[in-house]
């Protein structure tokens, strides 16, 4: 009877050797190399499988034992089809053998999770966080360093195959991060970068996708860098609003949103897109209640009078607010409005001195001058935070922008405001 057999090409040898099928028909021999190797003593000569039935292929995709039972199943399989039409030559079977071996090769590969594949499940926002989708501009810094990647992948020939987890390396970050400093992206672009392709990683590591923690090491970031910004005085928001802008009405418009963002404190994203339901009435005074986008918080905020007169004076908008344009756009027309109100000091902006202050006010701005504006006044930062979403005290004061006069003005404010009393307690 025939019978297919595993054996050792060199049971004597010390290390791995190689693990051939062998199988005897009708005075023929087919013998099969399987493309796995083991060490003669993990081997049972006599049941001619491996002692532990849990030691994998090389791959790691399967059991060998199972991979062996298999492959003599099909052997068998093959050579009785194959009597139909008479006694088959050895080689009949071994392409049948190797058929079978590479189509079960090529469903792994196409059950694999890749790199790109895995980095496209978070451009599609199927991975959550904490079971919520993540905001539009998370998804869109996903993208950003998806196609910096695949653009890498093409440049560097030694991945032309594609990046995989594997290759996530600190020889590729050094790679990685001199290609991104050869487009022209800043240093804290760069680190975002960095920072998105860590998070791919961890959450490939926790989905069992690879074992691979080099992008754990220390190395393997880059440090972001304090940028500059301006901020609004009281003074300079007052003396911008108002500006008569009736011979401009598209400025107008804009100076009076950019004034909303400046007293809620909200991102452009959230305070340019204010719904009729923001905007609630609790125990007689007016809020803003929204669920930020970036964030997901909700975020409850007062209208001051000024926000009220916004209001008023766009009260047959549905919002009451002023119609939204584009964050580009708006940073253009903000520009020219401040341009026109007359904030011209040169000199606020210490990595651009010679910038007039006009030049230096975005969208953001109105965010950063409501933080800040806040802070000056002595309100909690604690409570601030709650707004801006910061988590830390040490990230809120690096986001602020309150120079050494502020800080000498608020303590001259502080002494004025407590001085008598302490005055009073010395003297008692």
């Amino acid at each position: 009877m025939s019978e297919v057999n595993f054996y050792l090409k060199d049971p004597k040898k010390e290390g791995d050797t190689p693990i051939y099928l062998k199988f005897l028909y009708n005075g023929k021999i087919l013998k099969y190399y399987i493309g796995q190797s083991i060490d003669k003593n993990k081997w049972n000569a006599n049941k001619q499988r491996v002692k532990n039935n849990k030691l994998t292929t090389a791959d790691g995709k399967r059991y060998l034992n199972d991979l062996l039972d298999n492959l003599a199943k099909e052997c068998m399989i093959a050579y009785n089809e194959a009597l139909k039409d008479g006694i088959p030559a050895p080689e009949t079977l071994r392409e049948k053998l190797v058929a079978f071996v590479n189509q079960n090769d090529n469903q792994d590969k196409k059950n694999k999770i890749t790199f790109f594949g895995l980095i496209e499940r978070f451009a599609k926002n199927e991975i959550k966080h904490k079971g919520m989708d993540k905001s539009v501009n998370t998804i869109k810094s996903y993208v950003t360093t998806q196609a910096h990647l695949k653009d890498f992948a093409k440049k560097e020939s030694e991945y032309s195959r594609g990046l995989d987890f594997e290759d996530i390396n600190l020889d590729f970050y050094y790679k990685y991060v001199s290609f991104l400093k050869s487009k022209n992206l800043g240093q804290n672009t760069i680190s975002k970068n960095i920072q998105i392709i860590k998070v791919f990683m961890s959450e490939a590591v926790d989905l069992g996708y690879t074992e691979n923690m080099k992008f754990k090491h220390k190395k393997f970031a880059v440090s972001r860098v304090d940028t500059d910004a301006v901020y609004l005085t009281d003074d300079e928001l007052t003396t911008l609003y108002k500006h008569d802008f009736s011979k401009d009405k598209k400025l107008e418009a804009v100076r009076d949103l950019f004034i909303f963002g400046c007293f809620v404190g909200l991102r452009f994203s959230d305070y340019s897109t204010i719904k009729p339901e923001n905007i609630v009435t609790i125990e007689g005074d007016c809020f803003i209640k929204q669920i930020t986008q970036k964030t997901g918080e909700l975020v409850i905020i007062p209208c001051n009078p000024v926000v009220m007169e916004i209001f008023e004076k766009y009260k047959n908008n549905p919002n009451r607010l002023p119609r939204a344009i584009s964050n580009q756009k708006f940073n253009e027309y903000i520009k020219d409005a401040c341009k026109e109100a007359g904030l011209k000091e040169i000199g606020r902006l210490a990595t651009a001195p010679k910038l007039e202050l006009w030049e230096t006010i975005s969208s953001h701005t109105a965010r950063r001058s409501f933080a800040t504006n806040l802070y000056l006044d002595g309100f909690p930062t604690i409570d601030i935070m709650k707004v801006t979403g910061h988590r830390t005290e040490k990230a809120f004061m690096k986001y602020i922008r309150v120079s050494k006069l502020d800080t000498a003005m608020r303590m001259s404010k502080h002494i004025k405001n407590n001085w008598n009393l302490k005055l009073l307690k010395l003297t008692a």
